[in-house]
Order: C-alpha cells, then sequence, then structure tokens
C-alpha cells in the first residue's frame, strides 16, 4: 500500500475514532435518563462537553500541527480520548461523565484536525482533493452510524452502559498504533518546503495565529454555515432516538432510524466529491441543500413518514462536510491550512455545544420535539442565509 493510500485510511479511521467518540452518548442516553438520572438538558450537555475544548484548542491544535507535524501531535491526541474515554467509563455520576467527555474533548480537536489536514494538504493540485475529501468525511458517520446501531445494543444485551465507552477506547487504541507505526505520515503532505519542514527551531507564535484570523475573510463565513449546520446536526443526532422511541419505536430500531441522519455521508460523500472536481460552484451545493434540511426537519416531526424523511436527511445532509472542507485550501495558503482547520474547528465545536444544550433545554421546559425541531430548521435556515452570504461574497473576491 503506498503512502497515498495509507494516509487516506488513516484520515478516514481518525474520522471514524472521532465520531465514535463524540456519538458514544445518544445510544445510551434513554438509559443514563433512567439509572442516573439526568435531564434532557444534562443529557445535551455531555454532547456539548465533547466540544467545549475544541472552542479553546482548534487553534492551538492546528498551529501546533503545522509547527512540529501531524504525526507526533496526532499521537498524543489519541492517547488524551482514550484517557478521557476510560475516565467516562468509570463515572457512576454526571461529574465523572462530564469530566470524561471533556477530556476526551480535548484530544478529538486535534486528531480531526490532523486528519483533514492530511487530505487538504495531501493532494497534488486539485484533481483528487474532492474524492480524498469525500472518503475523509465518510469516516465520521460512519463512526456514528456504528455507534448508534451497535451501541445501544451491547448496553442493553450485557445491562452494562459503560462498555461503549470501553469499545471506543480500544478503536483508538488501534488507529494509535497505526500511526505510530506508519513513520511516512507527515511525507505524504505536499513536498513543498513549508510542509516538509515541520521540525522548526524556536516556539510556535500563538499569538500571531490568533492576530492573523481577521484577514481570513470568506473562511469565516464557510465556518459560520459549519456553525449553525453543526447546531443542527448534533441536536437532531443527540435527541433522535428519544425522539423516535418517544413516537412509539423500540430502541434498536429508533438508533436505526437516526443513524439514517448519517448515512448518506457513506455513499453520497465519495461521489459528490467526484463531481464537484469536475464541475465547481460548491456553494450552490450549500444553498439547495440548506433549502431541503428546512423543509425535511419540519415534516421529520409533522408527518409519520419517519424512514423516507430520515433517509433523505441523511443523503442531503452529507453535501455539508465535504463542501465545507473543499472551501479551505481554496481559500487559504498552504502554510496556513492548520490554522484555517482550526477556526473551521472552532466553529464546529461551538455548534455541538450550543445546539445539543438548547434543543434539550427547549424539551425540559416544554415536553415537546416539536419545538425541538423547529429550532432545528431554525439553525438549517441560518445555513440557507449564510450560504447566500458566502456566494455573495465570492463574486467579490473569486477564488483563485
Amino acid at each position: 500500500m503506498n503512502n497515498f493510500y495509507k494516509t487516506l485510511t488513516i484520515a478516514f479511521l481518525s474520522a471514524f475514532v472521532f465520531g465514535l467518540a463524540m456519538q458514544s452518548i445518544p445510544p445510551i442516553l434513554p438509559i443514563l435518563i433512567e439509572e442516573i438520572g439526568l435531564s434532557h438538558t444534562q443529557g445535551g450537555a455531555l454532547m456539548s462537553l465533547f466540544a467545549l475544548p475544541g472552542i479553546f484548542f482548534s487553534i492551538p491544535g492546528g498551529v501546533l500541527a503545522d509547527f512540529y507535524g501531524p504525526r507526533k501531535i496526532g499521537i498524543y491526541s489519541l492517547l488524551i480520548m482514550i484517557a478521557g474515554t476510560l475516565i467516562a467509563a468509570t463515572g457512576a455520576s454526571y461529574t465523572t461523565l462530564a469530566l470524561g467527555r471533556f477530556i476526551a474533548g480535548i484530544g478529538g480537536t486535534t486528531i480531526i484536525i490532523i486528519a483533514a489536514q492530511s487530505i487538504s494538504g495531501g493532494f497534488e493540485g486539485n484533481k483528487s482533493r474532492g474524492i480524498g475529501l469525500g472518503i475523509f468525511n465518510a469516516g465520521v458517520p460512519a463512526g456514528v452510524m456504528f455507534s448508534l446501531n451497535v451501541f445501544n445494543r451491547l448496553a442493553v444485551a450485557w445491562d452494562n452502559w459503560q462498555l461503549p465507552f470501553l469499545v471506543s477506547a480500544f478503536f483508538c487504541l488501534v488507529v494509535l498504533l497505526l500511526l505510530w507505526r506508519y513513520r511516512e505520515f507527515e511525507t505524504a503532505f505536499n513536498s513543498s518546503e513549508e510542509k516538509a519542514n515541520f521540525h522548526k527551531k524556536g516556539r510556535p507564535d500563538y499569538l500571531e495565529s490568533f492576530r492573523n484570523l481577521g484577514s481570513y475573510g470568506s473562511i469565516w463565513i464557510v465556518g459560520l454555515i459549519w456553525f449553525l449546520f453543526m447546531c443542527a446536526r448534533t441536536a437532531a443526532l443527540t435527541f433522535g432516538p428519544d425522539f423516535f422511541i418517544s413516537v412509539g419505536y423500540g430502541y434498536a430500531y429508533a438508533g436505526f432510524l437516526a443513524s439514517l441522519f448519517t448515512l448518506g455521508s457513506l455513499y453520497v460523500s465519495p461521489l459528490a466529491g467526484y463531481i464537484i472536481d469536475k464541475t465547481g460552484k460548491t456553494e450552490l451545493y450549500l444553498i439547495t441543500g440548506g433549502i431541503i434540511l428546512v423543509l425535511l426537519h419540519v415534516l421529520l416531526v409533522t408527518s409519520p413518514w419517519h424512514f423516507p424523511i430520515a433517509f433523505v436527511i441523511g443523503v442531503v445532509g452529507a453535501l455539508f462536510p465535504f463542501s465545507v472542507f473543499y472551501f479551505v485550501p481554496l481559500l487559504l495558503p498552504q502554510e496556513k491550512l492548520g490554522k484555517g482547520l482550526g477556526v473551521l474547528r472552532i466553529c464546529e465545536n461551538a455548534g455541538i455545544l450550543i445546539g445539543p444544550f438548547f434543543v434539550g433545554l427547549i424539551y425540559d421546559l416544554t415536553i415537546s420535539y416539536f419545538y425541538c425541531f423547529m429550532l432545528i430548521s431554525a439553525f438549517f435556515l441560518g445555513t440557507l442565509a449564510s450560504s447566500i452570504a458566502l456566494k455573495i461574497s465570492l463574486k467579490k473576491t473569486p477564488l483563485s
């Protein structure tokens, strides 16, 4: 296996374990509510705490990856994820669960930046970048689908809600060993001087990195789109299983229906990546997807056609991740990819932090999933408005 396929494999698996660790709470949330007495707000907060470190560590993580190289930082990140996941597995209280989720989120923040950076910076030109990003972006939904379809069954079959955390830690360990053995990971990047010379003298200048964020221009609009999308998507995945249970489905089928929200990314993202390599016009995918997702989430809570609607949500939602990450190397120079991806991760983690918390709060206040999904639809409406703003911005400053 040559370096191209090794890099792509590690990037995919890194995204997979990120999705697995992030989404380990929703499949067992009904059990945690029953056994530990969590409220829906606390359940949403456990999802949010995984994302909280990303708001503070995404830019430093990107700077460290640019400076010391992705392999070394990736190994440390996976060790931190394993430690946090094991702490959560020992938790018999909300406090211990929250601490474990926060620590795991520190490692998750950086490993997903490194995975995306290896694709964005590792392809010559733009000929295959879309396909690479499509395969990479299938990793997170693959982890989410595994979590939603397997973790609830494991917890119920073994009468042990800690087991999913142990499985997550095991998969993180496997990826760590693969990255440790793949010593050529850093040289798989585009062989420019900036990317080949990772181990510079001195120390990374974090302050200068923050000062330069304002000059990124349209990358912040892309970040806003990603923030609003993640508010909506993470909230839907967090409370989807409980919503489907509330309308009469069993645990296993409710988890399956919720997993359909990400199913499309497994096969749509690589195909859409190929199409966008050929056609461009990425912002049009975002605008079209925003319109459709607003309507579908209203229908989900007002009609009985849960299976087909959830399936189409997964297909259309797959347009967003690869479109967002496709913009990064087009808007930024090669040596700023790590920091640019850090910007997106700040926005992503802010969305994961805010979306589930407020949707859970709305449920506790209203005891109704109707209002929860109206809020989720409002988030998607925001992605539509932001995508239109991005199209206007790109007309003023076209991509090079």
